[in-house]
């Protein structure tokens, strides 16, 4: 089952009650899901999907109209594109409930600093706002020292090798 740790600014936009979260030790990390709407001062709303074992962020424009089937039918298939496997079976019902750990979320605040600088840009150079071309960016940075896209990969045992960042300073602040 999926569950989707809802912000209360997404659940009032859904029009939606949220249950308590269950215990995050119980559910499968692919399952484990938080939700956050964006309003980025353009024209659309993105709802952005992040994991919270990985950080590994989807993301999608959003209209409150749309039905709740229809958004989390959206994700599944976009998840299975993502992963490479078929997860219809294991994840038939979904649920959506509040969230619980502080450390994802303001990890999503960070995606969402980032987000939000990346869709501006697009929309000021007069290309349109590219959502696909945003979430690689966001998946290909690091949150909570972490590679995200190397986390997802390695949970998904897909493991590849990528240079460690240095811990010697690339830019001095000199007054």
């Amino acid at each position: 089952m999926l569950y989707f740790h809802t912000t209360a600014k997404l659940a009032k936009s859904l029009k939606i009650k949220l249950p308590p979260a269950p215990n995050a030790d119980d559910i499968d990390w692919l399952d484990n899901w938080y939700a956050n709407v964006l309003d980025v001062g353009l024209p659309l709303k993105i709802l952005i999907f992040t994991n919270a074992e990985t950080r590994y962020c989807l993301v999608h424009p959003f209209d409150a109209r749309d039905d709740l089937d229809y958004i989390v039918d959206i994700f599944r298939m976009r998840l299975q594109e993502h992963t490479g496997r078929d997860l219809s079976a294991q994840h038939s019902e979904y649920q959506f409930c509040k969230t619980n750990s502080r450390k994802v979320l303001g990890c999503m605040n960070d995606l969402a600093m980032m987000l939000e600088h990346c869709a501006r840009d697009m929309w000021d150079s007069g290309e349109g706002v590219n959502l696909e071309k945003i979430e690689v960016q966001l998946n290909r940075g690091i949150v909570a020292g972490k590679f995200i896209q190397d986390e997802f990969d390695k949970m998904l045992g897909r493991e590849k090798t990528r240079l460690k960042p240095t811990h010697i300073p690339h830019l001095k602040v000199v007054e």
